[in-house]
C-alpha cells in the first residue's frame, strides 16, 4: 500500500475543517427568521403604508418599556443594532401572549408585522 502524500495531509485537513465549519456557520447564522426580508427604518419611516401587511425581521436593542396594559400587551422603544446615523428608536407592540421579561439593553430579532401605522411583533429570537 502506498503512502499518502504529506503534502496532501497538510493542505487537505485544514480545507477539510474550514468546509466543516463553514457548514455549521451557515445552518445557524440565519435563525428561525431568516426567510425574511430585514426591516428597514428609513423606509418605514419615509413611507409605511408601503410596507403594510408585510412581515419582516429586525434586529434591535430594547431601548424602554413606554407602555403596559394587563391583557393587550405593551409598547417598547427599540434601537435597530445596525445603527445607521440619525436611525433613533422606533415604538413596538408586543401583545400579551408573548411573555417575555425585557429589559433595557437585551438585543432581539423581532418578526414584525407593519399593521396600518403600528409595528407588532408576532415572534421574537434573542441573539
Amino acid at each position: 500500500m502506498a503512502k499518502p502524500n504529506p503534502l496532501l495531509l497538510a493542505l487537505g485537513i485544514p480545507l477539510a475543517v474550514i468546509f466543516f465549519v463553514v457548514i455549521l456557520v451557515q445552518g445557524r447564522s440565519g435563525g428561525k427568521f431568516s426567510s425574511l426580508t430585514p426591516f428597514s427604518p428609513e423606509t418605514y419611516r419615509k413611507d409605511w403604508a408601503t410596507l403594510q401587511g408585510n412581515a419582516y425581521v429586525f434586529a434591535c436593542q430594547v431601548d424602554k418599556q413606554l407602555a403596559f396594559v394587563e391583557g393587550s400587551g405593551r409598547i417598547l422603544s427599540v434601537k435597530p443594532i445596525d445603527t445607521v446615523r440619525g436611525a433613533g428608536s422606533l415604538p413596538v407592540r408586543v401583545p400579551s401572549a408573548i411573555t417575555v421579561n425585557f429589559e433595557s439593553g437585551q438585543r432581539y430579532n423581532l418578526k414584525l408585522r407593519v399593521r396600518k401605522d403600528v409595528l407588532e411583533v408576532e415572534d421574537i429570537e434573542n441573539f
